[in-house]
């Protein structure tokens, strides 16, 4: 608040003036008669003016202003909260679609196919396995009971999924009897790329394999560290590069040996300069690079790393952490749309047990909940 005081000859005049300059946010205090001087010298020349005092509440313009901020922020909130209630309004349309799709679906199946049929279908489904991979891989188990009227597995339950998964889930099988020179295990950060090297190549080295190690990491000095005492151990040659350069120098050192593995810095997905860094690495030498995917990253992000990892030539996939998950659907998931190969698994940090190189009776023993024997690795 404000005081001002106007000079009018009038109260018309004075009125006019307010309502002029300050609107409706003026008010009148007083008002009083003056003779106000023309001249500060000459006091006897002067003329009588009303001078009115009054008191202004608040800047008309910067109310105005306040004012049409509020309004524009009321508005768009009202946008917002529509917007909003949109979203949540297709999100339910989606979800009941998507349990009357999946109901109606389940109700085909029992009429389809058999109990057991059903039950295996279900459980899939509650472990992550897409509708459209589990029902694939139900119906290539099964065929027409002719006496039930419906499908049913075509041999003891084991040995069908087992067939089905053969048909429709590729695995790297004869890893140990056709090695590849190089292979190299590219993926994000944190996955367990390094931990899942230092066990292959104690296996390898088991089955008397004379291999080599190269690190492309030399960031994590921790696990760098590790990695070089881990191969001291198994008194195996260990090499570090940091160009592609010295990567070629490494592999041309190491030329003489059966398999090299190749540790690779994690690289986000989102990172496509780094990724251009390693085509180039790539590019030096025919390199076998696996994409090593964690078992609980969501599918989504899973394929959002498939897709970006693409511009390698990837051979395969390894899952690591399935210890670390219940939901390995995902996993299957995605090993059925890309059709790359799996490599193998690990099932915790323990060296050198925790792995499993892929085969389809562990897949299978997965699949049917069926107790695993950790460290199985033929």
């Amino acid at each position: 608040m404000k005081i001002e005081k106007i000079y009018a000859r009038s109260i018309q005049e004075a009125l006019e003036i307010i309502e002029k300059n300050y609107g409706n946010k003026a008010q009148i205090v007083y008002s009083r008669v003056i003779k106000k001087k023309r001249f500060k010298l000459l006091p006897f020349f002067g003329e009588k003016l009303l001078e009115v005092v009054i008191k202004i509440n608040e800047d008309e313009k910067e109310f105005r202003e306040v004012l049409n901020e509020e309004a524009k922020s009321l508005k768009e909130e009202k946008e917002r909260e529509e917007l909003y209630r949109e979203i949540e309004e297709l999100k339910r349309m989606v979800k009941e679609l998507m349990r009357f799709k999946s109901e109606n679906l389940e109700a085909d199946l029992e009429k389809r196919f058999s109990r057991r049929v059903v039950l295996l279908f279900e459980k899939m489904v509650s472990r992550g396995v897409s509708e459209e991979t589990a029902e694939k891989l139900i119906s290539d188990a099964c065929g027409y009971d002719i006496d039930y009227g419906v499908y049913d597995f075509k041999d003891e339950m084991f040995s069908a999924l087992k067939d089905s998964l053969k048909n429709n889930i590729k695995l790297y099988t004869n890893f140990f009897e056709n090695t590849p020179k190089v292979i190299a295990l590219v993926g994000p950060t944190g996955v367990g790329k390094t931990t899942t090297i230092a066990k292959l190549a104690f296996h390898l080295k088991k089955r008397n394999k004379s291999i080599g190690i190269i690190s492309l990491d030399s960031f994590r000095v921790g696990a760098f560290e590790q990695l070089k005492k881990f191969a001291e151990v198994l008194e195996v040659p260990f090499k570090v590069a940091d160009s592609p350069e010295s990567f070629n120098e490494a592999l041309t050192q190491l030329k003489n040996k059966e398999t090299i593995l190749v540790d690779t810095a994690g690289r986000s997905h989102y990172d496509v300069i780094k990724l251009k860094e390693l085509e180039e690495y790539f590019s030096v030498s025919e390199v076998h690079p696996f994409l090593t995917l964690a078992a609980n990253l969501s599918e989504q992000v899973m394929y959002e790393v498939v897709s970006r990892f693409s511009s390698l030539p990837l051979r395969g996939l390894v899952f690591t952490k399935l210890d670390e998950t219940s939901f390995w659907g995902s996993m299957i998931n995605v090993a059925y749309k890309t059709q790359l190969p799996i490599l193998c698994f690990t099932t915790g940090q323990s060296l050198p047990e925790n792995i499993v190189m892929a085969n389809y009776d562990f897949l299978t023993r997965l699949i049917l909940d069926e107790d695993n024997e950790v460290g199985y690795t033929a």
